[in-house]
């Protein structure tokens, strides 16, 4: 058996409750309940990553060559600065990253609208099949391109 500190509860010698603070108080609830503060970096890899003035050619790199037809850079984008897009815009970590954040906003509101658009369009196509689009569903579909040129002949 241990021995315990005289005058110290059993509770607050195995650390279920708190020890009190220096001045002899102990900690408020509300300091307790306080979140932590937000994150000092623009990307996920902490300090290992990006200083804010390469993060924001990076953000908008990464955003404008979604419109090339490369939207899960817009994805990419999202990820590498979820920092930047999980903190609030009033934030005090948000004035170091106020010119990355826009980039990256736009970024998630365009690889969204990018894939609600994919999704409606390969679930039209997997549902409707030859009752949505009738006859000219063979000219559509891909499956057929082999007997459409003749050359399917070959494999037997």
């Amino acid at each position: 058996m241990e021995a315990r500190a005289a005058g110290v509860p059993e509770d607050e010698e195995s650390g279920l409750l708190p020890r009190p603070s220096a001045a002899g108080r102990r900690p408020s609830a509300a300091a307790a309940r306080r979140a932590p503060p937000p994150p000092v970096w623009a990307t996920v890899d902490g300090p290992l990553g990006l200083p804010l003035e390469e993060a924001e050619g990076h953000a908008r790199r990464f955003f404008l060559w979604g419109f090339a037809c490369l939207p899960f850079l817009w994805a990419i984008n999202c990820c590498y600065f979820w920092p930047v897009l999980r903190s609030p815009a009033t934030s005090p970590s948000s004035a170091a990253s106020s010119r990355i954040r826009p980039y990256v906003v736009r970024s998630a509101i365009g690889f969204t609208i990018f894939s609600v658009v994919l999704l409606t369009w390969a679930t039209t196509f997997i549902i409707g099949g030859e009752r949505l689009f009738g006859p000219g569903w063979n000219d559509l579909v891909m499956y057929n391109v082999a007997d459409k040129l003749g050359i399917s002949g070959f494999m037997g």
